[in-house]
């Protein structure tokens, strides 16, 4: 049983997860891009100028010097302007810090990590990022060492606050989280559009399966609500088989009706002339025409469960064949000789021909291909008027044995030439018979490895034409 209610939450659900995933990880790549971007603009600056100044301090020729007379020639120069962006710290070898970032003299003795990878004389250049504990202020040092004749005499210490770059990511990151937000409400309602495109003619299926449960074979689904994909594939299924439940159904209430009548009139037959026959002053030929009409009816009710008992072995496909060698010329004239009496009584001219000289013995059961023949005859006999004939042509070729029951009958509307193979079809119910006849005939033409074909038209005459394979066991 479908919950359309918990297919609308899987469908939301699925559709939810998948776009914050998506969203996340795109707005996690791309603030972590956006961030190593200006933290990578800061640090490229920071080094450059960091190696500027080592290298002008370098450069200064007044060996004799100290350190902070050096350091004060460079600023007044303004080759290194402690007005710049950066703030910069000037800190001697023995991590006394000389000049603030504020330009200011102080004797404070500091330890910076950066500080002390500088006076350590290290190879690279690594700016440091970090936080005031006090003002939280986020800031990036990078320290270089001042050196004369290789002879490390102090430190530079540039810094720069982040603040300022870190409002401006987290206005983008916000940006980028209203987005998402936008994105997923967008998703969400598409989703539930989407959602409801799916529900919607599945409750329509829900319905008309309900519907169909309850005997309404009727029933249409509506149109509008279907749309041309696969669940409207599947609408269209359903309705097919409500159709052909409902046809089914008729046809299975005719056949009853039908069934009905043909136990019913041989036993009327049977019962008036057991009562008849048990009379004293009956004649003989009385007697000899009541016994006559019973055997009659006797053998066609045998013959009518027969055909039950075949349409119940077709059904459950328990119908085995007992294959042998089969005489078909003999067959046929065994068959128009069975039924040859009974045509003359209707006045109609049943005779064989045989479009080859020799026809050779097939492969075959012969009392079902004997029970296809007299079941084809029959009916043509009983749907053609007097004076009319029957011809069963015979060919055959290397691989096809080809059998023809042609007459001037009746005939088959054109819109029931398809039907008539089917179980209990009967194009007019008031002739005797099951409906299983035919159907049961091109249930064993088709264990031969053959089919039938049917060409009529209505009061001309119709032509059954059924090919047998010659050697069935070879394609077995």
């Amino acid at each position: 049983m479908l919950h359309f209610e918990g297919l609308r939450r899987r469908i939301i659900k699925y559709y939810f997860t998948i776009i914050i995933i998506t969203i996340v990880l795109f707005e996690g790549l791309f603030i972590f891009n956006i961030q190593n971007y200006y933290y990578d603009s800061v640090k490229q600056s920071l080094t450059s100028y960091s190696t500027f100044t080592r290298e002008t301090y370098s450069s200064i020729s007044n060996e004799s010097s100290s350190f902070e007379i050096k350091i004060n020639n460079i600023i007044e120069k303004e080759i290194m302007k402690t007005n710049s962006k950066f703030a910069v710290q000037i800190i001697d070898k023995n991590k006394i810090m000389i000049i603030d970032q504020y330009g200011i003299k102080t004797n404070k003795k500091v330890n910076y990590d950066d500080v002390n990878r500088a006076l350590a004389d290290a190879s690279t250049l690594t700016p440091y990022t970090y936080r005031i504990p006090e003002t939280n202020e986020h800031l990036m040092s990078v320290s270089v060492p001042l050196k004369v004749n290789n002879v490390i005499e102090g430190v530079a210490r540039f810094t720069v606050s982040l603040n300022a770059i870190d409002t401006t990511i987290f206005k983008i990151a916000l940006g980028l989280i209203l987005a998402g937000i936008f994105i997923l409400l967008i998703t969400i309602s598409i989703s539930l559009r989407f959602a409801e495109s799916l529900t919607q003619p599945l409750r329509e299926l829900k319905e008309f399966a309900n519907e169909l449960a309850h005997g309404n074979y009727n029933i249409k689904l509506k149109n509008n609500k279907i749309r041309n994909d696969e669940i409207g594939d599947l609408a269209q299924t359903f309705e097919h088989m409500a159709g052909e439940i409902d046809k089914t159904r008729r046809l299975k209430e005719e056949f009853i009706s039908s069934i009905s009548h043909e136990l019913r009139t041989p036993l009327t037959s049977i019962k008036g002339w057991s009562e008849t026959l048990g009379y004293e002053n009956i004649s003989k030929d009385e007697l000899d025409l009541g016994l006559g009409i019973i055997q009659d009816e006797t053998e066609r009710l045998i013959k009518l469960v027969e055909e039950l008992l075949d349409f119940s072995r077709l059904s459950s496909d328990r119908i085995r064949l007992q294959i042998d060698m089969v005489d078909i010329e003999a067959l046929t004239k065994g068959v128009v000789n069975q039924l040859k009496v009974k045509a003359i009584e209707n006045n109609i001219n049943l005779s064989a021909s045989f479009e080859v000289q020799e026809i050779i013995n097939i492969q075959g059961d012969k009392n079902r291909l004997r029970q296809v023949l007299i079941n084809l005859v029959q009916n043509a006999i009983k749907f053609t008027p007097p004076d009319g004939y029957i011809e069963i042509i015979v060919s055959q070729n290397e691989e096809f044995t080809t059998i023809k029951v042609k007459d001037t009958g009746s005939g088959i509307k054109e819109e029931n030439l398809e039907k008539v193979l089917e179980k209990f079809f009967q194009e007019d119910f008031h002739k005797s018979g099951s409906g299983l006849g035919l159907a049961i005939s091109n249930e064993i033409v088709k264990l031969h490895g053959g089919k039938i074909n049917i060409e009529s038209k209505k009061d001309v005459g119709t032509t059954i034409t059924f090919t047998l394979k010659n050697k069935i066991l070879e394609s077995i």
